[in-house]
């Protein structure tokens, strides 16, 4: 039986495989179940490196999260964090803020919304549970805020207008000399929507939220890392 057997089909008027370079994946719920890559979806990572392709890891995390949860960092060429407004260099150790700061004024305003809420602050983007989107929602524009709201799975985010996983991306792949149009994106949460614009090849894991699938090239079996795995080895097969 060939590898690709068992394989989704593409999407119709989906990009063929050919000219893909790069892979661009979120990490929970994505690479990572409950916070963690296995060991098998790693070294899935690791063959697809083998044969010339660029990783690009776009998390809504911040980094001191990730660096406590993924062990494999070194695996990626470039990391996008906090939902695009940072991005870490694993080779170098560079840490950039490509976003503006996050605003001290509305932290206050929104500390005194939501009450006993937790809010948790990176260095340009704020997170709070999704039940409080609407309040934060008021909060940005009775403020007159120049910043927006992303759901993503339990939780909403707070950004810079303009700055996305879509814009991340786009920081990473100047700096690896890399077009849209040669990146597979993969993801799982709504949020993974402007991850995948203008990408060559989309693919939502089996667990994605309905939105994610509607939007996909394909749809992957199993979930989280298994369903990784199974778009590695399509993309292994085409390398081959």
């Amino acid at each position: 039986m060939s590898v690709t057997s068992n394989m989704p089909s593409l999407r119709s008027g989906a990009q063929s495989l050919a000219g893909l370079r790069a892979l661009a994946a979120d990490y929970d719920g994505t690479l990572a179940e409950h916070g963690r890559m296995s060991a098998d979806t790693e070294a899935a990572l690791r063959s697809l490196r083998g044969v010339g392709f660029r990783l690009i890891l776009v998390s809504g995390r911040r980094l001191e999260n990730i660096r406590k949860l993924c062990d494999a960092l070194d695996l990626f060429d470039a990391v996008i964090l906090e939902n695009g407004a940072v991005s870490f260099c694993p080779a170098t150790g560079i840490e950039r803020l490509i976003a503006p700061p996050v605003d001290e004024r509305f932290l206050a305003d929104a500390a005194q919304a939501l009450p006993g809420q937790p809010l948790f602050v990176g260095r340009s983007m704020a997170a709070t549970g999704a039940e409080n989107a609407a309040r934060v929602e008021l909060v940005i524009a009775r403020g007159g805020y120049d910043l927006h709201v992303v759901g993503c799975g339990g939780r909403v985010l707070v950004l810079p207008a303009g700055i996305d996983k879509d814009s991340g991306l786009s920081h990473a792949l100047a700096g690896l000399g890399l077009r849209r149009d040669q990146v597979v994106a993969v993801g799982d949460e709504e949020n993974d929507v402007e991850l995948f614009r203008g990408c060559g090849l989309t693919a939502a894991v089996g667990n994605a939220a309905p939105r994610l699938k509607a939007t996909a090239d394909l749809v992957l079996p199993g979930e989280c890392g298994q369903s990784v795995r199974h778009l590695v080895d399509m993309l292994l097969a085409r390398a081959a």
